[in-house]
């Protein structure tokens, strides 16, 4: 809200309007002029605030401006979050990396397929290599079907699917459509945080030309992290779709300052090609974690 004072108004009728809207629980900022005082206002406001204000002795006028997003709103809450817990976590002070484990058995479910049975392992998770199975270096896995498992190997598995059912872990992912600019992104979020959900990343997959190709919206990215406290991850292969651009995706969005990024990665026997584009090998996808979290470590000191 923005009181703005006559002219005329003496000192003794400022300050009682300050008296009145300190003493009601508002922030109050006073900006004086040659001719004018205004007051900026910080607070839940509502209508019968606005009416009163505008009754006091030397008021000339009373603006209720309007806060777009409460919940998701860095000016609410400065602090950034940290969505923690068994998956690692995100938005701590370094960067979350998680892999979509492509391979026979696991990854994108067949069309029709049922859901896996709560608390069960992906088929074929036994047969898995020692290495995937203990998971290093990777926090987590994430799946693409609304149906999560709760493990791959040692991994902790999280469904980054718009609407997830029987997921173990309320953690919920607001991809950004292509068409989205930052303030529509976190309105979506607002709108999840409004419905008891507490646990929301910000989950970005690009930008889209119309011959289908995608781009990794910087510009998107850096007026959210202005905006909100949420965590932003980057989905690298939807960006990439090629294997050979991932490299190059995922470590321009850990320098543009985002939280984590989900890459693709081969479980299958040596030698097999993926079904799937944008897979990297498992020893690719390994350096390329090790090296983002570098890059992490550089820029946050």
């Amino acid at each position: 809200m923005i009181v703005v004072m006559e002219p005329d108004a003496t000192d003794a009728a400022v300050e009682s309007v300050i008296s009145f809207l300190v003493s009601a629980g508002f922030d109050v900022h006073r900006s004086s002029g040659a001719s004018t005082t205004i007051l900026g206002v910080v607070g839940d406001l509502r209508s019968t605030d606005v009416t009163v204000v505008s009754e006091f002795p030397g008021v000339s006028q009373v603006v209720r401006v309007s806060e777009q997003f409460r919940l998701a709103s860095r000016r609410f809450r400065q602090q950034s979050t940290v969505v923690e817990g068994p998956w690692g976590s995100i938005g701590g002070d370094k960067p979350w990396i998680a892999i979509e484990a492509v391979g026979p058995g696991i990854g994108q479910s067949a069309e029709g397929s049922a859901p896996p049975a709560a608390g069960s392992e992906p088929p074929g998770s036994r047969e898995l290599a020692y290495e995937v199975r203990a998971g290093r270096p990777f926090d987590a896995a994430v799946t693409r079907s609304p149906h999560a498992v709760d493990t791959i190997g040692a991994l902790v598995c999280l469904s980054v699917h718009p609407k997830p059912s029987d997921q173990r872990f309320a953690v919920h992912f607001v991809e950004r459509q292509p068409s989205w600019g930052a303030n529509k992104w976190i309105g979506a979020a607002e709108r999840e945080l409004a419905r008891g959900d507490s646990s929301i990343v910000l989950l970005e997959a690009g930008g889209e030309y119309p011959n289908g190709a995608r781009s990794l919206e910087i510009a998107a990215i850096a007026r959210a992290k202005q905006r909100t406290h949420l965590p932003i991850v980057v989905d690298a292969p939807t960006i990439a779709q090629r294997a050979r651009y991932v490299e190059s995706v995922a470590c321009a969005a850990i320098g543009a300052g985002v939280d984590g990024v989900i890459l693709r990665t081969w479980i299958g026997r040596a030698g097999e090609v993926p079904r799937v584009p944008a897979t990297l090998s498992w020893s690719d996808a390994v350096q390329l974690a090790e090296k983002l979290r570098r890059i992490g470590q550089a820029i946050r000191g």
